[in-house]
C-alpha cells in the first residue's frame, strides 16, 4: 500500500464491485494495513443517513485578522455573493476527468500526488475502486452523479433517428440535448459548477457547457464575475503567462522527440493550443474560483480537472507526460485544502473522485491504415456488389479530420486575400508579401490543421444515407437509418445487406464485440463465441463467452445489457477489440474509453472519514449521486 493509507477498495472483493488485481497497472496493498470498519449510519437500510456530529481536529489555526483582513479586500466586490452562516456542512468534489484507480496508485508510488498522498496517510481518508457503468465517458457519467438520472446517453457521440440528426458533445449543442431531457433535480442547486459539461442546478457556472435555463455563452464561461475574479489576481494572471509559454515549448519539444524517435503520439492539430488553454489557463481559473467560492461559504462546488484526460488520449494513460502534469493538479488541490481549513465561513468535506479510467489502446487507422467509416463503406459496397441491391449509403461521425480541418491555414489564406497581398495569377505575379503569407500558411497547415474536436463535421444526416456509425473513442454505434425505428438481429438478418455487413464487421480483426437486441434481451458475439443477456443472466449459446476480456461480472455484465437496450442505441454496438492491455480506439488516441475492457470503467473516489464508502455498492455513477451528492443537496444537506 502507498505509504501505509487505509485503502478501503481492498475490503473484499464483495464490498468492491470487479476487483481484479493487475501487478502491471496496481500498486499491491499493504497486507499489514488494517482494513476500515464501516460506521453504523452506512448500513441502514431506505434514503440516506446523514452522519453523526464530527468533532473537528485542525492542526493549524484558522486564518489571523490580518489574513483576514487582506480577504476581506480582496474579495471586497463578491462581499453580496457572502453565504450567510449555519450548521450545514459544504461538499467540495473535485473531479479527475479519466483517472483509473490503477493510474492513480501508480502516480502516488512515483510521487507525483503528494498532497493526496497526505490526505490518505495524515488526514485518514480513504480511497477505493468503482464501477462506472457503460458508456464509460463523462456525459454519461456526469448526469448520474448530479442528477442520479443518465439514460438515453448511449455514448460520447450518437444518433437521434427522429431528428435525423447526430448529437456530439463536442459541440454545445450536443451537450444541452442531453441536459434538456434530464428531469431529476441536481445535487448541485445553491452551489457551483467549473469545467464540466452538466450544471447539475448550480446557482453559478463558470466553463460549463449546458445548463438548465438558457444563458449566453459568455455567462456559461464566468462572466462578469469571472473577469473580475482574473483582475484581482495579476501575480497568477504572469504565472499563467510564463506557463503558457512553457508549456508550448514543452509540446514542441515532445513532438519533436517523438518524429525523430518515429513514435506515434497523435499530438497534431490544434491540439499545442488546446494543452495550452487546459493545462495552463482553465486549471488557474477554476482554482481561483473554487478558492473564492470556499472564502463565501458556497455549499456544494463540484470541479473537474480535464487536463489528464486530454494528455491521457494523447500520450497514454501510464505515459511520462499524462502522470507528470497530475502534479500540478495536485497542487492545486494543495490551495483549495489549505483554504478549506482556514476558512471560517463553513466546514468542508472534500472528496476527490474520477468518472471513469483509461485504457492503453491503439489508433484503428494507425493498425488498419483507413478509418472505420471507410471500412464500413467499402464492406457496404462489397455486399452490394456481389448481388442485385443497391449498395447502402454511409453517414460517419467521428473525431477525425472534416471539411473543417484545415481552416486554420483558410484563415491565414482569407487575411492575405483581403489585405490586397493574395495575387490571381501564376508565381511570377504574386508579390513578395504574398508569398511569405503562402509560406505562413503552408506552414500552418502541417502544423495545426484545426481538428473536429473544435469543428465537428455536418450534425444534420441526409436522407440519402441508410447506415449512420458514430464512434466514440473504443465504442462505435452503427445505425440502419432508413429503418424509422430500432432494429433487433432477427430484422437484421432478414435484409441481406444489413445480414453482410454484421457479418464483416464481426469477422473484422479490430472489432472485438458485436452486440444487438433480440425480442427483449442483448445478443453479443465475437469471433470465438456468442451469448444471450436475459435480465441478470448470461448465457453462452456457442464456443466461448464473448465477454471473457471485457468482464463476466454481474455489474459488467448488466451495464453491457443497460447500454444496448437504451431507446437512442445504435442497432449495432460495437466495441473495440482488446487483447487483455491495449485496446482499439476508433478515434486517433493512444488512451481510450467509452466501452469495457481494461481500467476504463474503474475509477476512484476519496472520500474524508465521515463518508464511509467501504461497503457501498458503487456499480454506477448513480450511486455516487445516491450515496455522496444527495446528502448535501438543497433537500438533504448535511446537518451537524
Amino acid at each position: 500500500m502507498v505509504g501505509g493509507m487505509r485503502d478501503q477498495g481492498h475490503a473484499s472483493r464483495d464490498q468492491e464491485p470487479g476487483i481484479r488485481h493487475q501487478e502491471a497497472d496496481a500498486v499491491r496493498p499493504d497486507s499489514s494495513t488494517e482494513e476500515s470498519t464501516a460506521r453504523p449510519w452506512s448500513q441502514v437500510p431506505g434514503p440516506p443517513v446523514p452522519p453523526p456530529a464530527m468533532v473537528e481536529r485542525r492542526r493549524r489555526k484558522r486564518m489571523g485578522p490580518l489574513l483576514r483582513w487582506y480577504y476581506s479586500i480582496k474579495y471586497w466586490p463578491f462581499r453580496r455573493e457572502r453565504r450567510a452562516r449555519d450548521d450545514r456542512r459544504g461538499l467540495i468534489v473535485l473531479q479527475i476527468d479519466a483517472l483509473a484507480y490503477s493510474d492513480l496508485r501508480r502516480a502516488l508510488k512515483l510521487g507525483y500526488c503528494p498532497t493526496i498522498s497526505r490526505l490518505l496517510k495524515d488526514e485518514e481518508f480513504g480511497v477505493r475502486r468503482w464501477f462506472c457503468g457503460l458508456p464509460s465517458a463523462t456525459p454519461y457519467c456526469q448526469a448520474g452523479i448530479f442528477h442520479g438520472e443518465n439514460g438515453g446517453i448511449p455514448a460520447f457521440r450518437f444518433y437521434d433517428k427522429d431528428a435525423r440528426k447526430v448529437i456530439t458533445c463536442n459541440a454545445p449543442h450536443g451537450v444541452q440535448y442531453i441536459r434538456d431531457r434530464i428531469k431529476a433535480p441536481g445535487a448541485l442547486a445553491g452551489g457551483s459548477s467549473y469545467v464540466n459539461l452538466l450544471d447539475g442546478d448550480a446557482q453559478t457556472v463558470a466553463f460549463t457547457i449546458a445548463t438548465r435555463q438558457k444563458t449566453s455563452v459568455y455567462r456559461r464561461l464566468g462572466g462578469t464575475r469571472m473577469a473580475l475574479l482574473i483582475l484581482l489576481h495579476p501575480i497568477r494572471n504572469a504565472r499563467m503567462v510564463l506557463q503558457s509559454v512553457g508549456e508550448w515549448l514543452r509540446e514542441e519539444w515532445e513532438r519533436t522527440a517523438g518524429e525523430l524517435a518515429g513514435r506515434v503520439t497523435h499530438a497534431e492539430g490544434i491540439f499545442p493550443f488546446l494543452r495550452i488553454f487546459c493545462n495552463v489557463i482553465v486549471r488557474e481559473l477554476q482554482t481561483m474560483a473554487i478558492l473564492l467560492d470556499i472564502y463565501l461559504g458556497v455549499p456544494v462546488i463540484y470541479s473537474t480537472f480535464m487536463q489528464y484526460d486530454e494528455l491521457a488520449h494523447h500520450f497514454g494513460p501510464s505515459s511520462r507526460q499524462s502522470l507528470i502534469d497530475l502534479k500540478r493538479t495536485d497542487a492545486r488541490i494543495a490551495e483549495i485544502w489549505r483554504m478549506i481549513r482556514a476558512t471560517s465561513s463553513r466546514p468542508y468535506d472534500l472528496v476527490i473522485l474520477s468518472d471513469h479510467g483509461m485504457t492503453p489502446a491503439v489508433s484503428y487507422r494507425v493498425r488498419f491504415g483507413e478509418t472505420l467509416g471507410l471500412t464500413i463503406r467499402q464492406m457496404l459496397d462489397g455486399a452490394a456488389s456481389g448481388g442485385t441491391s443497391r449498395a447502402l449509403t454511409l453517414h460517419a461521425s467521428f473525431a477525425e479530420d472534416s471539411e473543417y480541418a484545415d481552416i486554420g491555414s483558410q484563415i491565414v489564406e482569407t487575411v492575405a486575400q483581403a489585405s490586397g497581398v493574395g495575387g490571381t495569377g501564376g508565381d511570377s505575379e504574386v508579390p513578395p508579401r504574398a508569398t511569405r503569407s503562402r509560406r505562413l500558411r503552408n506552414w500552418f497547415r502541417s502544423k495545426y490543421g484545426l481538428r473536429e474536436i473544435i469543428f465537428p463535421e455536418k450534425y444534420h444526416v441526409s436522407d440519402r444515407h441508410n447506415v449512420v456509425v458514430t464512434y466514440s473513442s473504443c465504442l462505435a454505434l452503427v445505425y440502419f437509418a432508413d429503418a424509422p425505428t430500432q432494429l433487433d438481429l432477427v430484422d437484421i438478418a432478414r435484409d441481406t445487406r444489413r445480414a453482410g455487413l454484421y457479418s464483416s464487421l464481426l469477422a473484422h480483426q479490430g472489432i472485438g464485440l458485436v452486440a444487438t437486441r433480440v425480442k427483449g434481451n442483448v445478443h453479443v458475439e465475437s469471433r470465438s463465441g456468442r451469448a444471450l443477456i436475459s435480465g441478470d443472466k448470461l448465457d453462452v449459446l456457442s464456443g466461448e463467452n464473448p465477454l471473457d476480456l471485457y468482464g463476466t461480472e454481474s455489474y459488467v455484465v448488466s451495464a453491457i445489457r443497460d447500454l444496448v437496450a437504451q431507446p437512442n442505441a445504435g442497432d449495432l454496438v460495437l466495441f473495440g477489440a482488446y487483447d487483455g492491455y491495449d485496446i482499439i480506439s476508433f478515434d486517433d488516441q493512444v488512451g481510450a474509453h467509452g466501452s469495457a475492457g481494461g481500467d476504463q470503467t474503474y475509477p476512484f473516489i476519496i472520500s474524508p472519514p465521515e463518508i464511509e464508502l467501504a461497503d457501498e455498492r458503487l456499480e454506477n455513477a448513480r450511486d455516487i449521486h445516491r450515496v455522496v451528492m444527495s446528502r448535501y443537496a438543497v433537500t438533504g444537506t448535511v446537518d451537524r
